[in-house]
């Protein structure tokens, strides 16, 4: 009786590749492997078998006799094993509630505040995961997420968490001396750093924005180092590449310390406002429910850099 740890999964994923795609070079590419790797897999199997399951044909191969009768055992116990997967996914994502948020704010706010909505999970694990299209929250397991998105569907349900000020921030040595760093005039010259947006947050204020709202022209504004999140493009700011356009309430720790500071300041700030969204159908929309209501109260409590409700 051959036993799982008898089965030679991979010969047998090779020759279902390679019968699927009539070539070794195709099924290779399927796979991930070289053509070589292929054919020593389908000759192992076949030598293991003691019995012929594939032969050449012009430039591809074909199945033999034996190899076309057992096939289509084979391809249903792959997708046996596929379910299978599926299934364990399925439970995984049952026992667990999943947040998705952008990486800076999940480390600086969402991280520490975990503990305020555990009591609403109750025997669920809590997943944080990077930010996704919200319409895509079914497809990647997603229970809740926090997003700039604006907009919304009847399947969608959404709170308010708070709304931040969008600032502009340097190394304190980039306006050293500095005849007017909080005029708008301090930022005509100086180097710009950019945060490109996460999935789902693709209406955060980039510096085309503030010249505009400022009623400024400038040639280079799309010019200089774009970074995928805020915490990093920070650290680059810290170190004096430039000036960067970011929620304060990210920046809130740097500009205490010292490490950044605010520049022109007559020009007032561009706002954004952050959501809670989850599905409002569905086994988890309840406690998505209320681990919103639970996030609401820890914003409800007073955060440096968020603006009241």
């Amino acid at each position: 009786m051959t036993t799982l740890r008898d089965l030679p999964l991979s010969g047998l994923r090779a020759l279902v590749a390679a019968a699927r795609a009539g070539s070794l070079t195709r099924a290779a590419e399927e796979l991930g492997v070289t053509p070589g790797a292929i054919g020593h897999q389908i000759r192992q199997l076949e030598e293991r078998l003691g019995v012929k399951l594939v032969r050449r044909e012009g430039n591809g191969i074909v199945l033999t006799r034996a190899g076309e009768a057992a096939l289509p055992d084979i391809d249903r116990g792959f997708d046996a094993l596929a379910s299978g997967m599926r299934r364990l996914r399925f439970e995984r994502q049952a026992e667990t509630f999943t947040i998705s948020a952008d990486p800076s704010f999940a480390s600086l706010w969402l991280a520490p505040r975990l503990d305020r909505v555990r009591p609403a999970l109750r025997r669920l694990e809590v997943r944080i995961v990077a930010s996704v299209a919200l319409d895509a929250m079914a497809q990647e397991g997603v229970d809740l997420a926090i997003s700039y998105r604006k907009g919304s569907t009847p399947d969608i349900a959404a709170l308010d968490l708070f709304t931040e000020r969008v600032i502009p921030a340097c190394a304190p040595a980039l306006v050293e001396g500095h005849a007017g760093p909080d005029r708008a005039e301090v930022l005509d010259r100086m180097p710009l750093l950019h945060i490109d947006p996460m999935m789902g947050d693709d209406v955060y204020p980039n510096w085309r924005d503030w010249f505009s709202a400022a009623t400024r022209q400038r040639k280079d504004i799309d010019q200089g180092p774009r970074f995928g999140l805020t915490i990093v493009a920070a650290q680059a700011a810290i170190a004096g590449m430039g000036a960067l356009l970011a929620s304060e309430l990210v920046l809130r720790r740097h500009l205490d310390a010292g490490h950044l500071v605010e520049i022109a300041r007559d020009v007032p700030a561009l706002t954004i406002k952050r959501r809670i969204v989850w599905p409002a159908h569905g086994p988890k929309a309840g406690r998505a429910a209320a681990v919103a209501a639970a996030l609401l109260a820890a914003a409800d409590n007073g955060i440096d850099g968020a603006l009241p409700r």
